[in-house]
């Protein structure tokens, strides 16, 4: 039993080591690991983009993340923001959002 005990701690140290330390190596960098599609989606569905105007903003948007001239991080709490609004004000809300936080940074949407 001890035995058993004792080889489960050791193979639970091994697998943990080598996922902590794997992890660097074999995740990608934070700018290879957009994926601008999801990420269109998201915004698109979650926003309620209806007209072409708002469909290139975001497309603006997400070139921008994949230039690294906005965060991600950025985006993603801005669109957070604008989903506590009804339905047909989120993309507004995330619109007015993301141009006053990207031009804080220096950024001009």
């Amino acid at each position: 039993m001890r035995r058993r005990f004792l080889k489960w701690i050791a193979g639970s140290f091994a697998i943990g080591s080598f996922a902590a330390l794997g992890h660097g190596w074999l995740s990608p960098s934070l700018s290879m690991a957009v994926d601008t599609a999801n990420l269109q989606q998201t915004l698109e569905k979650g926003l309620y983009a209806r007209l072409p105007v708002q469909f290139e903003f975001i497309a603006a948007v997400i070139f921008l993340v994949e230039q690294d001239k906005i965060p991600l991080k950025l985006v993603y709490s801005t669109f957070k923001w604008a989903q506590q609004y009804d339905k047909g004000r989120r993309y507004y809300y995330f619109e007015i959002g993301m141009r006053k936080r990207a031009a804080r940074i220096g950024v001009e949407i």
